[in-house]
C-alpha cells in the first residue's frame, strides 16, 4: 500500500509506539470484518492512544490534522464503513480539543471539561447533527426548550455513527425561539432520555453502525450546553466542525483507494499472460496504474494542504476570514478525495475483473462502501454550485480559488 506519513512517536511514556498501535487495530479490523463481530476491535481502539490524539494535541490543529489523517486512511483500508465510525469521534473530539476561542471562558471552561471527562473516562464521542428524512431538505427533527436551569429535548435524528459505542453525544439542534446550539450528553448507552434505533444503512454501511435515534424528554442541564444562540463564538464554532468533518471524510476514502492501488499491483504482479508474463510488465498496464497512483496522490495533497490551511487559524474572531478560506478549501478537498476513490476503485475493480467479487476480495466490500464519500457531509451538488458561483463571479476567475 502507498506509504502514510508516520504517527507521533508515543503519547505516554512506555506505551507501545502510536504506528504499532495504529497497525495492531489495522489487524484487528481485518479479522472483525472476517468474524462480523466488531466487539474486540472496539475495545483494542479504546484501550490504545489513538482515540485520545485530540487530547493529546490540544491547540494544535495541524499536527493533530496529519495524525488524524494516518489513522484514518490505513483504517478505511480495511473497511470506510467502520473508519467512518471511528472518523465522527475524531472530527468532534477534535473540534473541541482545537477551537481557537477568544474571550469567551465560558466555552473554554466546556471544552476543557468535556476533554477531560473523554480523557479519563476514555469515551468515544458520538454525534449528530438532528436531521432527518423530511419533505424538505435540512429538515431539523429535534428541539430543546429552555425549562428551569436547563432544557428539555424532544425529537429523532437520522444519522448517528457510532451509536451504539459511544460514551458521549454530542448533538447540534435548534433551541426554541434561540437558534441552533450545540449539546454534550453522557452517558449515552443506557440514557432513559435516548433510545437507539433501526440501522439507517442496513446493507452496504452497516459497519458504520448509523442509527436513528429518538430524544424522549431527555433533560439535559445548562452545563451540557457546549454553545448556543446567535453570537459569534456559536456560528464559528459550527463552521470550525464543519471543516474538520470535510477534511476527514476524504482521509479514510482515500484509504480505500490506496488499498484497491495495493490490490491491482498483487494482482498484476501475481497474474501470466498469455506470453507468461506478470501482467504488470505490460506497458499498457504501467501506464493505467500510473494514472490512478498519480489521481491518489493529486487528491492526497489537496486534502493535506486544506489541512494545514485550518491549522492556519490560531485566533477567533481575529482568524475569521481565514476560518471561512480553510472552509472553502475543505469543501474542495472532501469532493476531490471522495469522489477520486470512486474512481480509483471503480478501475481497479474492472482491471481485476470478476475476481474482485469472489472468495471475499477486498474489492467487494471496497466497491459497496467507497460510494458512500461523496454523499456527506455535503453532497457534491452543494460543493459544486459554490465553487462554480466563485468561479462565476463579478471579477477575474484567475487567482480566485487561491485567494479566497
Amino acid at each position: 500500500m502507498i506509504a502514510s506519513p508516520p504517527l507521533k512517536s508515543e503519547l505516554h511514556p512506555g506505551s507501545p509506539d502510536l504506528a504499532t498501535q495504529l497497525g495492531e487495530l489495522v489487524a484487528a479490523l481485518e479479522a472483525a470484518v472476517a468474524r462480523r463481530e466488531f466487539g474486540e476491535f472496539y475495545r483494542l481502539f479504546r484501550a490504545s492512544e489513538l482515540p485520545f490524539l485530540p487530547v493529546a494535541y490540544e491547540g494544535e490543529s495541524r499536527p493533530l490534522f496529519h495524525q488524524c489523517f494516518t489513522a484514518l486512511h490505513q483504517l478505511g483500508g480495511v473497511s470506510p464503513a467502520t473508519a467512518l465510525a471511528i472518523e465522527n469521534h475524531f472530527y468532534v473530539s477534535a473540534t473541541i480539543a482545537t477551537f481557537p476561542t477568544d474571550h469567551d471562558p465560558v466555552l473554554d471552561k466546556r471544552r476543557h471539561a468535556l476533554l477531560a471527562a473523554i480523557s479519563n473516562g476514555r469515551w468515544l464521542v458520538a454525534n449528530t447533527n438532528s436531521k432527518v428524512h423530511g419533505r424538505a431538505l435540512g429538515t431539523i427533527g429535534t428541539v430543546a426548550r429552555r425549562e428551569g436551569d436547563g432544557f428539555r429535548i424532544t425529537g429523532q435524528a437520522a444519522y448517528t455513527s457510532l451509536a451504539t459505542q459511544g460514551d458521549l453525544l454530542v448533538f447540534i439542534t435548534e433551541i426554541e425561539g434561540e437558534g441552533p446550539a450545540v449539546f454534550a450528553i453522557a452517558p449515552m448507552q443506557r440514557n432513559p432520555g435516548i433510545e437507539i434505533g433501526s440501522y439507517l444503512f442496513p446493507s452496504a454501511m452497516l459497519d458504520s453502525d448509523t442509527r436513528r435515534i429518538t430524544f424522549h424528554d431527555l433533560f439535559v442541564p445548562e452545563e451540557g450546553l457546549i454553545a448556543g444562540g446567535k453570537s459569534p463564538s456559536t456560528s464559528a464554532l459550527f463552521a470550525f466542525e464543519m471543516a474538520w468533518h470535510q477534511l476527514l471524510i476524504p482521509a479514510l476514502y482515500l484509504g480505500a483507494a490506496a488499498r484497491a492501488i495495493e490490490e491491482v499491483r498483487r494482482f498484476l504482479r501475481s497474474t501470466l499472460g498469455r506470453d507468461k508474463r506478470p501482467l504488470a510488465e505490460l506497458d499498457g498496464m504501467v501506464i493505467d496504474v500510473g494514472r490512478l497512483a498519480l489521481d491518489y496522490e493529486s487528491a492526497r495533497s489537496v486534502v493535506r494542504y486544506a489541512g494545514d490551511e485550518l491549522g492556519a487559524v490560531r485566533r477567533l474572531p481575529r482568524d475569521a476570514e481565514q476560518l471561512e478560506r480553510a472552509l472553502y478549501l475543505a469543501s474542495g478537498a472532501k469532493y476531490a478525495g471522495t469522489r477520486c476513490a470512486e474512481q480509483v476503485v471503480a478501475a481497479a475493480r474492472r482491471i481485476i475483473g470478476a475476481r474482485a467479487f469472489a472468495d471475499g476480495h477486498p474489492l467487494e466490500r471496497l466497491s459497496g462502501e467507497v460510494i458512500f464519500g461523496p454523499l456527506g457531509p455535503e453532497v457534491s451538488a452543494v460543493i459544486e454550485r459554490r465553487y462554480g458561483r466563485q468561479a462565476l463571479a463579478d471579477r477575474p476567475f484567475v487567482g480566485v480559488s487561491a485567494e479566497s
